[in-house]
């Protein structure tokens, strides 16, 4: 139960979750139709499936900053 807990707490999880109920809920607002809501749907169990990556993250900022440094040292 625990590993549930921690998987649902992840940001993508919680962002999913989010998308997902604010979707339902303009779906029964009649907001949106079910054409519109399909994106909103699949993003938001995209989100909850797939697992944070802070790895991933952690090598895209170092990328960012070695590429920053390349272009302040090139000026």
């Amino acid at each position: 139960m625990q590993t549930v807990m921690a998987w649902l707490r992840q940001p993508t999880s919680v962002a999913g979750i989010s998308a997902l109920f604010g979707t339902m809920l303009a779906l029964v607002t009649r907001q949106v139709d079910w054409a519109q809501a399909m994106p909103l749907i699949a993003g938001g169990l995209a989100s909850i499936a797939l697992p944070d990556n802070a790895g991933a993250k952690a090598d895209a900022m170092s990328l960012a900053r070695a590429i920053a440094a390349e272009i302040q040292e090139g000026k």
